[in-house]
Formats: C-alpha cells, structure tokens, sequence
C-alpha cells in the first residue's frame, strides 16, 4: 500500500504539534505487532487556560505554536482550541486515567483546578473528577511508582464492552484482560478499558471534548494492510507528512471513538 505524501506543514500542525527532542523516550517500546501508546487528543475553548491545568498536572510541555503538547510517561496530551460539542463522560471516550504516587497531593490539585468530582474514594486512593469544559480522568494510586504521575488508561464506553474490547485486541493486537471485572485491552505503556453504556448509546467523541485517542505504530504501511485485511475503512488515509517527520492515519471504532495512528511520534521534528 502506498502512503500519500503531503508538504504542507500547516495541515500537519493541526493534527499533532511539534514535539521536539524532549518527547523522545515517552513513548514505550511497541509490541510484537509494532503498536504502543501514542496520544490524547483535546479539544478545549481556552488552550492558554487548559494548558496552565495540564502543567500543573505535571506535563511536560512542548508547544509548536498551533498545539500545545504536554508529556507524561506513555503518553502525549494534545491541546486544540476549539468549542467541544459535549463533554468526554458523554460520549464512547469517556475519560483518561493516570496513576499517581502521592493522592493527596493530586487530590488538592483537582481543587484547586476547579474540577468537580464525580466519584470518591480516599480510601482506595481513586478519584474520578470533570476539569473545566468538559475533560474527565480518573487518578488512582500507585505509591510505589517513581514518576509522581504516569498513564494508565483510556476509558471507552459502549453498549457491548466486551465486543469492543474484541475489537482492539483483533485491530491493535493488544493483550486481553480485564480490570475490576471488565474487560481491558492492553499495550504497552496503558491500557484501554470498557465500560458498558447505561441507556441510550454515547455520542462519537469526534469534535467532543476528548476527540480522538492514538496509537501510535512501528510500521504503518504493515498496520494499515492489516486494518484493510479486516475491512476497516480508513476516515483519513495513511498520509506523510515530511515537514514534521510524522505519518497519520485515522480510523473510527464501532462505538464512534475517533482514532488517529501515528508512526513516529516520539521522533517529530
């Protein structure tokens, strides 16, 4: 399969912002199949607000001009201005989720964030909170990491949570298991997790607050002819793009989680 060619750097910026040096080593070592942990992508009213919330969460920002980007082991954070159409709780992209060492530490910076908790439980150190317009993660807590705070997983919602999960294990040759009696699937440096959808099926993510989630890939051509051999049909055709270094591709799965793939994210120039 060939890859399309594009050199207009703009259109590339919209999509993942510059990352630079210090983004290398984020990302993990791919699996067998050549798949890791790649990138979340938010859409915020106000990136200057957003991105103060981001650092304080403990990113490590790179900024392109057009995107701001904020690192965490195992994945990047990716700010675009724009209104979302719904929160994440609302639709298949539910919420992301990071592991922390100390919970009371994080724990007063939701407050002084200003984000509304949704679920409690100091005692399991586990918070799930909304931050302004409409972002919600989970923060769990793992004391005996080193980094203060690292990613976990993304949480999908759809009416059959196991049948999603077959989904990505089949698409991204992810490991099967499950967590808290759901199931998950699993790559390396995070996790996606499901949850059934209670009442009406949740909106598609794309142009909502968490807008798309990403992989990233060791090979895209091979990736995409084994997306193509299940008869998954490309939103976004695999496509280069020289001026920053970066191959992108878009998917959407059955639930109406938005996608993007990329290959070469830590290596963006």
């Amino acid at each position: 399969m060939s890859i399309m060619k594009s050199t207009a750097a703009a259109s590339a910026v919209l999509v993942l912002g510059a990352a630079g040096p210090a983004a290398k080593a984020q990302l993990p070592s791919p699996n067998d199949a050549g798949v890791s942990t790649g990138h979340v992508h938010l859409r915020v009213p106000d990136v200057a607000k957003h991105a103060e919330i981001w650092r304080e969460l403990g990113g490590q920002e790179r900024s392109s001009g057009r995107l701001d980007t904020f690192m965490f082991p195992g994945i990047h954070i990716l700010l675009a201005e724009g209104e979302p159409s719904a929160s994440s709780s609302e639709t298949a992209a539910n919420h992301i989720g990071f592991a922390v060492k100390d919970y009371a530490e994080y724990r007063a910076k939701l407050d002084a964030l200003g984000a509304e908790i949704f679920f409690e439980s100091a005692e399991d150190g586990q918070v799930i909170a909304d931050l302004p317009d409409g972002v919600r993660i989970e923060l769990l807590t793992e004391p005996e990491q080193t980094a203060p705070i690292v990613f976990h997983h993304i949480h999908l919602s759809a009416p059959d949570a196991a049948e999603l999960r077959d989904w990505y294990v089949e698409v991204f040759s992810a490991e099967p298991g499950e967590r808290r009696g759901l199931p998950s699937a699993l790559v390396p440096g995070g996790r996606v997790d499901f949850i059934p959808a209670r009442g009406d099926a949740p909106r598609p993510s794309r142009g909502a607050a968490i807008d798309h989630i990403g992989f990233d890939v060791s090979d895209m051509e091979a990736f995409a002819a084994h997306a193509e051999s299940l008869g998954i049909e490309f939103d976004r055709a695999p496509t280069r793009v020289d001026a920053i270094n970066l191959t992108i591709a878009f998917i959407t799965d059955p639930a109406g989680t938005h996608i993007e793939i990329t290959e070469g994210l830590d290596e963006v120039e």
